[in-house]
């Protein structure tokens, strides 16, 4: 008899218990595998309707699959080439390249987990530190909060959707340039929402030259 892997158990959990939020240790029991998480992002990117929280629970909404999205697929050597040089064989975060004793990787501008195509308009040229501190920092935003806030139509929209999502907490504003797809409108863009709303969204610091952003919601 063949042994089941993890997607097909957690799944198999899932459609006993629609709905209903099951925790990341119970994934664990269930499949003896340590990275849920990991697992969970592949389902989803698979097509399965799968909400998370940021405490680690997730629950399925729907037993009917939809089409896959946001699937990864592997880098040619080609493209790998393509990428370093339009950046240079430089990071796109801190600068430094091989010379500077770096090594590279390609990233998603953005992720695959919100939704991001595996295609050279989303590819940019990170290091390795500065790339797993963006998987870190992606891992800690909710995957459908985020492609929510992706999906919308405008800049001003996605902005002002991230703010209420995350009050009174500090955004960087390479975040709301991401949120932005790159849009250079997006200082301009947080101005017109403050006039617009009335909503206290303001500059809080700066870190390493990037502005930090904070909406003050009483």
């Amino acid at each position: 008899m063949k042994k089941q892997g993890s997607k097909s158990l957690i799944i198999e959990h899932f459609k006993k218990h629609i709905g209903e939020w099951v925790h990341n240790q119970k994934f664990r029991e269930i499949t003896g595998a340590n990275d849920v998480p990991r697992t969970i992002r592949t389902l989803r990117q698979e097509g399965w309707q799968i909400e998370t929280r940021g405490d680690g629970y997730h629950r399925l909404l729907d037993k009917e699959k939809l089409p896959p999205k946001g699937i990864r697929k592997a880098i040619s050597r080609k493209e790998r080439y393509l990428v370093f040089h339009n950046d240079s064989f430089r990071c796109m975060a801190c600068g430094f390249g091989v010379n500077d004793g770096k090594k590279l990787t390609v990233d998603h501008i953005i992720p695959v987990e919100w939704g991001g195509l595996s295609e050279m308009s989303n590819y940019q040229t990170l290091c390795e530190e500065c790339n797993a501190g963006k998987q870190a920092w992606v891992k800690s935003n909710p995957p459908d909060v985020m492609k929510q806030l992706l999906s919308l139509p405008t800049v001003d929209a996605r902005i002002e959707t991230l703010f209420d999502a995350f009050p009174n907490q500090e955004i960087p504003s390479n975040t709301i340039q991401l949120i932005s797809k790159g849009s250079l409108d997006w200082q301009r863009a947080i101005r017109r929402i403050r006039q617009k709303t009335g909503k206290k969204i303001l500059p809080v610091s700066r870190a390493l030259g990037k502005s930090i952003y904070q909406y003050f919601k009483a």
